[in-house]
């Protein structure tokens, strides 16, 4: 399929974006460095500070990187360049497959070269690390799929772009990572059922801990919002792409 060789277009103009490297990967790895450094061998509760932290830290900036795919969808079909494109002998929405694609697996490998980074420089505890990437990468999808969610739903991009802010940002706030959230049953049920990232650290810890069956059933939740998203997003977007 000739779609198939946009792909690699995509990924060079990804890797032009030095801007969004710079935020999806420089800011995460000076964070986890400095917390690294600060937090040293300190434990809670038989817990190293460091290994959450920076567990916490990685999956967290994953919630973000579905920008990436969103920025590329609407420039390339919602602004003027969306005549060029519509001019080409191109299947539209494959295209915009790829798209998502290569934005995507842009968003894991940031993952996982952070992940490795901890591991192999901080020692943190990741457990399993390729279960850990395997993680990584069903938090970067149903980002990218939440994100396009949010492109196809409203017609002005600045909006879908604080959308994407207010997912990210309460997504952290919910799970506690900023302050402590009270012990409320809605706000534990979503953590429990919907947060990506709390979804994610427990599959991380479960499969840590050896407990697989929690591990698996996180995971299996992680992969359930993906499917609801995946489908709710193709049916928005039958009606906004061109």
């Amino acid at each position: 399929m000739k779609e198939l060789y946009t792909m690699r277009f995509t990924a060079l103009r990804l890797m032009r974006a030095w801007i969004v490297l710079l935020i999806l990967f420089g800011v995460p790895l000076v964070l986890v460095t400095i917390f690294s450094i600060i937090l040293g061998d300190v434990e809670e509760a038989g817990t190293m500070l460091r290994d959450e932290i920076n567990v916490m830290m990685v999956l967290a900036f994953q919630l973000f990187g579905g920008s990436v795919v969103m920025n590329y969808i609407n420039d390339d079909f919602f602004t003027k360049r969306r005549y060029r494109i519509q001019l080409l002998p191109l299947n539209t929405s494959v295209y915009g497959f790829t798209i998502m694609l290569v934005g995507t697996l842009y968003s894991i490998i940031l993952g996982a070269i952070l992940a490795s980074y901890t591991a192999l420089l901080w020692d943190v505890d990741w457990g399993n690390i390729a279960w850990s990437i395997f993680i990584i990468a069903l938090m970067a999808t149903l980002s990218s799929i939440v994100c396009l969610i949010f492109t196809f739903s409203v017609k002005k991009f600045n909006i879908a772009e604080r959308l994407s802010e207010v997912y990210g940002i309460g997504a952290i706030l919910l799970a506690g990572l900023i302050f402590p959230m009270p012990d409320h049953a809605v706000i534990n049920w979503v953590n429990d059922y919907l947060n990506p990232i709390t979804l994610s650290y427990d599959a991380i810890d479960a499969y840590r801990n050896t407990n697989l069956g929690d591990a698996w059933m996180n995971a299996g939740l992680l992969g359930g919002l993906i499917v609801i998203t995946f489908i709710t997003m193709l049916l928005i977007g039958r009606r906004r792409m061109p």
